[in-house]
């Protein structure tokens, strides 16, 4: 019986139910009792469910990771377990709220790559057990509850209002010093009102008819 195996192909061989070895890319033969278990190794990305994890002050904030994977050994894949990807989807997921568990919601976002350094250590033992490797995670959303959000959407607008004020305030102080320190110098030199009086008069020229003689 032929069989053909693309590039991205490795088939796991069983002769009547013993397992022989891996099979490579390539066109083959085999007897009718000779089982194959096809595995695409191509890399691929896993996204589990968003779930909703405590932090270490109590709030519930909502993650997302994107998992990075790839088959490294097609034999464990197919013999270690039935379904491994399901397997490294639980040790993702278990390994994230390990993560965010020991943080302060604060922290979690700012933190995301160090979220996701610690995922990636963590679950790099049991994907090694699955004949996997994971080469990269990342912490794709992270939710705040929508009190906290309102919380913080209020805050910014404070702040937007408080440094509004502010400036409102300097421009009105700059105007009151200007006005003081006119004052004082007026008091100083009343000599400065009448420069002040002979800038603002205007003169008006009157052009009468010439008499006649």
């Amino acid at each position: 019986m032929k069989h053909t195996l693309f590039p991205w192909e490795r088939a796991v061989r069983f002769d009547h139910g013993v397992l022989v070895g891996e099979v490579e890319p390539g066109q083959h033969k085999f007897p009718r009792h000779v089982v194959l278990h096809r595995v695409d190794i191509r890399p691929r990305s896993l996204t589990p469910a968003a779930q909703d994890v405590p932090t270490s002050d109590g709030v519930l904030v909502r993650v997302t990771v994107v998992v990075r994977w790839s088959v490294a050994s097609a034999t464990t894949f197919v013999v270690a377990s039935a379904r491994p990807e399901d397997e490294l989807y639980t040790a993702v997921q278990l390994a994230l709220r390990s993560a965010v568990v020991t943080r302060a919601h604060s922290a979690v976002d700012p933190e995301r790559e160090a979220v996701a350094a610690e995922v990636l250590a963590a679950v790099s033992a049991r994907a090694d057990e699955l004949g996997v490797v994971v080469s990269d995670v990342a912490v794709r959303d992270v939710v705040m509850p929508g009190e906290l959000r309102r919380a913080a959407l209020a805050e910014l607008v404070a702040a937007a209002e408080g440094r509004a004020a502010l400036e409102r305030a300097r421009g009105e102080t700059a105007a009151l010093r200007s006005l003081l320190n006119a004052a004082r110098l007026a008091e100083e030199h009343p000599a400065l009102l009448e420069l002040r009086a002979l800038q603002a008069a205007s003169t008006v020229v009157v052009d009468r008819p010439a008499r006649k003689s």
